[in-house]
């Protein structure tokens, strides 16, 4: 299986860079090895590596639960951003190493592209890659499994709107897989289901192209693929990137990475870019989403995103993230399928009619330098690692984000900006940030120092995006801007070296965006892009509504979920001026009238899954509400409490407190 995060990088000129417990290792691979590893490549210096003591403050800062921010990009482009980072390191040549391949196809095929090779693999005509394909041409989608929960419309199975899977095999983990080309984009639901958007985005087009039958399939590819292209270079990547940058490089060229490449010369993928700056989008990850009309009103966690994926989780409610043989499903249960009108704003194409209420869109999280909490605890599936145990700092992808970039000894930031040639961030800026960035002051005064002189890359691009309003600048715009140029540049397609094309799918011949795709491909119609229908089948919870001058258990327990969320106030169970401004806060940073009042809106943004072995405020929250000892560690009594309450209240009774349990647990005292 392949994992999210790559253990080792073939450095062209330097060998392989992996580490051990000593740090960085150096490996010279042989001439045929060398062949059939991705081509990473360093456009700035080795730079030195900060302290392990930095590294674990500074990853543990940053997910430490402080409110963060919406942006003003549609969340679907999170994920979006995540499908192209595994189509631009696809290896299309893994599976088929034998004769058949090519030294040509080999460097192709280990190239970093723009090409789609993540969803058509080698084509329909490889022998390995061939099962991805329904009649040769055509890409195959899958069937959602019918579940009773809530009702008749999602109790049956539903064609074309699940990845296609295995279904056969001796384990459920062989069943459940995905029969795509690259298992990580069925790592998390979101991007798996951008992926069966793709899917479908291709079969769309193989339906209205005219093409001889033996050209359908290529011609169908070249057009699928240039509209990608269109749409990264105009619509997704002004959105992340100063557009000003995003300008000059594709109208003047690049300057730092590649910028004057021999003819035929393949690209490399610079480790600057695969271990710092296109991690940008992991800030952007929201903890709760409202995915459909099943599942509104915050309750798509992360936690349930990577339950419902088949890589990760176990495609089941009853699953063990611990036993990738667990959960009584095999294929999405049709409950969650994605509605991309909560994902993508319709409005951009002047279709209101496709837009939902406010209350039910998600944005991203704005591109800064925190990440939201359950990041801190990825499940093992999403770096390979399902059925193991790790220390639980492992599971901190903001750890693992600054762990990989020692592994390969990257350049700091400032080392950075002077290979660009652009005034270096202040110790200032960096250490302090914005009012919406990540708090440091955990960090000692000698860690503190540490990151204002050699500030680890990832950090430092986000921190620049942060002082930019939320998109990409200087050292991280100019590296991910140079890098789309230079893949697309030398993808087997390109709109770079055929600067004439235009696309004809969208509104008009200068105009593709995300949404125009999502338009063409489920034919502008409400019921593809959202075959789950529109009335919620869960109202939102009538929760007790607390303000200024109240008292009791239910301020006690608001004021443990805004300290779990960062806020610097004591759990007294009195609703003073402090509170009011640190929910007024919290309001403010979730497009929320910013009036004070917790009521039905607030609380459901508020809440936080916790479970079994979990500590913290959102704990004590919990405790506080089912009137049990208030440690703040969920251990055996405070599960027995939790299902004895769902048993009451006539819930699921698993011991989890998700936003069922916690809409039970805030609502209206008897009179």
């Amino acid at each position: 299986m392949k994992r999210h995060g790559r253990e080792n990088f073939f450095v062209v000129g330097e060998g392989v860079l992996t580490s051990d417990d000593k740090g960085p290792v150096v490996s010279t691979p042989s001439t045929v090895a060398e062949l059939r590893k991705f081509r990473f490549s360093r456009i700035g210096p080795k730079g030195q590596a900060p302290s392990q003591p930095l590294l674990e403050a500074l990853a543990t800062a940053m997910t430490d639960g402080q409110i963060q921010q919406d942006s003003s990009i549609p969340a679907g482009f999170t994920y979006l951003g995540q499908f192209v980072d595994h189509d631009l390191t696809m290896d299309k040549t893994a599976a088929a190493l034998g004769s058949q391949v090519t030294v040509d196809e080999l460097l192709q095929g280990r190239s970093p592209a723009l090409d789609l090779d993540s969803l058509y693999g080698r084509g329909p005509k490889d022998p390995e890659d061939s099962r991805f394909y329904s009649d040769g041409v055509r890409l195959k989608m899958g069937r959602t499994a019918a579940t009773e929960f809530p009702d008749a419309g999602t109790n049956r199975d539903i064609d074309g709107f699940d990845l296609p899977r295995v279904g056969v095999g001796s384990k459920k983990s062989e069943r459940r897989a995905a029969v795509i080309p690259d298992p990580r984009n069925d790592e998390n639901l979101a991007v798996a289901q951008t992926h069966l958007a793709f899917i479908r985005f291709h079969n769309r087009v193989v339906d209205t192209i005219v093409a001889p039958s033996g050209l359908l399939f290529r011609a169908a590819r070249e057009s699928v693929v240039k509209h990608y292209q269109w749409m990264l270079r105009h619509d997704y990547l002004p959105r992340i990137v100063d557009p000003g940058i995003v300008a000059d490089v594709f109208t003047n060229g690049r300057r730092l990475f590649e910028p004057s490449p021999a003819p035929g010369q393949m690209p490399t993928m610079p480790i600057e870019f695969s271990v710092a700056a296109f991690r940008l989008g992991h800030s952007m990850i929201r903890e709760a989403y409202n995915w459909n009309r099943v599942f509104d009103f915050g309750a798509g966690t992360l936690f349930f995103l990577f339950t419902f994926s088949g890589t990760s989780g176990t495609l089941s409610p009853d699953g063990d993230f611990s036993d990738p043989e667990s959960g009584s499903f095999e294929r999405l249960p049709s409950n969650w399928i994605a509605d991309f009108r909560r994902l993508f704003d319709f409005n951009e194409a002047g279709r209101s009619e496709l837009a939902v209420p406010a209350e039910q869109f998600n944005f991203a999280r704005t591109i800064d330098s925190r990440l939201v909490d359950p990041l801190k605890e990825l499940p093992a599936g999403s770096f390979g690692s399902q059925g193991t145990t790790s220390p639980p700092l492992h599971h901190n992808l903001a750890f693992r984000n600054l762990t990989r970039a020692v592994m390969v000894q990257l350049a700091t930031g400032q080392q950075m900006a002077d290979v660009a040639q652009i005034a270096p961030l202040t110790p200032a800026q960096i250490v302090d940030g914005t009012s919406g960035g990540v708090n440091l002051g955990s960090l000692t005064p000698e860690q503190r120092d540490e990151l204002a002189n050699r500030t680890p890359l990832w950090f430092y691009i986000l921190r620049e995006a942060e002082l930019n309003g939320g998109r990409l600048t200087g050292v991280g715009g100019r590296v991910v801007a140079e890098v789309f140029h230079r893949a697309m540049e030398g993808s087997q397609t390109s709109i770079v070296r055929d600067p004439s094309w235009r696309p004809n799918l969208g509104p008009n011949n200068q105009t593709f965006r995300m949404v125009d795709l999502l338009l063409f491909t489920f034919e502008g119609k409400t019921q593809l892009l959202n075959p789950l229908g529109t009335s919620s089948v869960v109202e939102p919870t009538k929760t007790q509504v607390v303000r200024t001058g109240d008292e009791g258990d239910h301020v006690k327990a608001l004021q443990f979920l805004l300290r779990a969320r960062g806020a610097k106030l004591k759990a007294d169970g009195v609703f003073g001026r402090k509170t009011e401004a640190e929910v007024k806060r919290f309001e403010g940073s979730q497009g929320l009238a910013s009036d004070g009042v917790v009521g039905d809106q607030t609380w459901p943004r508020l809440f936080i899954t916790v479970r079994r072995g979990d500590k913290g405020d959102a704990v004590s929250a919990v405790q506080v509400l089912i009137a049990t000892l208030v440690d703040g560690s969920f251990g055996a009594n405070t599960e027995k409490a939790v299902r004895e309450f769902q048993e009451a209240s006539g819930l699921t009774v698993d011991g989890v407190v998700g936003p069922q349990t916690w809409g039970a647990l805030v609502t209206p005292l008897s009179d």
